[in-house]
């Protein structure tokens, strides 16, 4: 129900016909339309959101996570970054233009699992792309909060539904299930290091997001 699946299978084929739907569909300028209901859509329930998922994690700040929330909505780059390059020389004139991927496979974080959703869901659609996550399994029910408020959203917006999904109950297995697929064409992964190499080995483009909470070390010259 609104992209939450009990099987990745249903999930991955899901998040494929939305994909083919949304570049038949829709221009660059229904996708920022749709970016900013995502938008919307947090801001307006950033409060009942961030006690999810203090509840569900009992990790962090309710203030700190209505914060993030803000954060994720309003400043995650949308179709402004996909930049159109032309140039010309003595082999005749040349015009580069970014394609979608297609099919994402994410992994979110117990950490930040509800923005951590939000921020790659307006990234890869900005650029054209579907998502099926396989969240952190002590987040489950924020993140499906998260996933059926965004396409809620979507929807509402003149979207194809089902561009952002998940697995209801996300296990290894599932993961794997994503993981393998031949629709889904590239692998992002926010998590620990042992996440990230299981995503490198994959055979698959991936980017990883490893250890989020480096020491840092300020200054006492610096303005804080």
């Amino acid at each position: 129900e609104y992209g939450v699946f009990d099987r990745a299978e249903d999930a991955v084929r899901a998040a494929t016909e939305a994909q083919e739907a949304f570049m038949r569909q829709c221009r660059l300028k229904d996708r920022e339309r749709i970016l900013q209901a995502i938008r919307e859509a947090t801001l307006a329930n950033k409060e009942e959101l961030a006690r999810l998922i203090w509840e569900e994690t009992k990790l962090g700040r309710y203030e700190h996570k209505i914060a993030k929330l803000e954060l994720t909505a309003t400043r995650t780059p949308g179709t402004e970054d996909l930049v159109t390059e032309a140039f010309s020389g003595d082999d005749g004139l040349t015009v580069v233009e970014h394609a979608p991927y297609g099919v994402i496979g994410a992994v979110t974080p117990v950490t930040n699992p509800a923005e951590t959703i939000i921020n790659n869901a307006i990234g890869m659609l900005a650029s054209g792309n579907s998502v099926v996550f396989n969240v952190h399994p002590s987040a489950k029910r924020c993140s499906a909060f998260t996933v059926q408020m965004i396409n809620k959203a979507i929807m509402a917006a003149g979207g194809p539904a089902n561009l952002v999904t998940m697995v209801r109950e996300p296990t290894m297995e599932t993961l794997d299930v994503i993981v393998k697929s031949p629709s889904v064409r590239l692998l992002v992964g926010t998590g620990g290091p042992g996440l990230v190499k299981t995503l490198l080995r994959s055979g698959k483009k991936a980017i990883g997001a490893g250890a989020g909470n480096p020491p840092v070390v300020v200054d006492e010259t610096a303005d804080l």
